[in-house]
């Protein structure tokens, strides 16, 4: 098997908004959906009570023209207001990416690369290291806007060029 067909063989192509309600009865558990590229997806999932939503284009890799989930997330917010938890994937490179998306309404920032840098660079410690770098950028960003709480921040710090 080459590498293209392995990858296409682990997308499921039938999968459906149909099966939450599997996933939901067979877990349990409280769902988040990761890989949220539209409003009219955000809002299906929120309608579906899942819990929370990751808005995702999977680092770019999967489908290149994607829009970057920091370009969604105003309009995803909008749409959705509180019903459900948004969290951003991907394209967080420094602790002011975090704040500028949490400004933007995330309730949180997932990232992978940072840290995968870090291990590929010194083990452990590099990981250390990359997570360092991302919370101390998230304390000096927040210190230079004059904010001391991640919940008090809003929209307005930020400046669209």
């Amino acid at each position: 098997m080459n590498l293209s067909d392995y990858v296409n063989s682990q997308f499921d192509p039938t999968l459906s908004w149909k099966d939450l309600e599997w996933i939901r009865e067979e877990s349990g558990l409280p769902i988040m959906l990761k890989g949220i590229q539209c409003i009219e997806d955000a809002k299906t999932a929120a309608s579906l009570g899942v819990d929370a939503i990751a808005l995702s284009n999977h680092g770019g890799r999967q489908l290149d023209g994607a829009p970057a989930p920091i370009e969604l997330l105003p309009s995803v917010i909008d749409a959705v207001g509180n019903s459900i938890e948004v969290l951003v994937d991907g394209g967080a490179r420094r602790g002011s990416d975090v704040v500028k998306a949490c400004a933007l309404g995330a309730r949180a920032v997932m990232f992978g690369r940072p840290y995968l840098y870090g291990l590929g660079a010194a083990g452990e410690l590099g990981v250390q290291w990359a997570l360092d770098h991302i919370t101390s950028g998230i304390s000096r960003t927040m210190a230079l806007i004059g904010e001391t709480s991640i919940k008090n921040l809003s929209s307005e710090i930020i400046v669209k060029r």
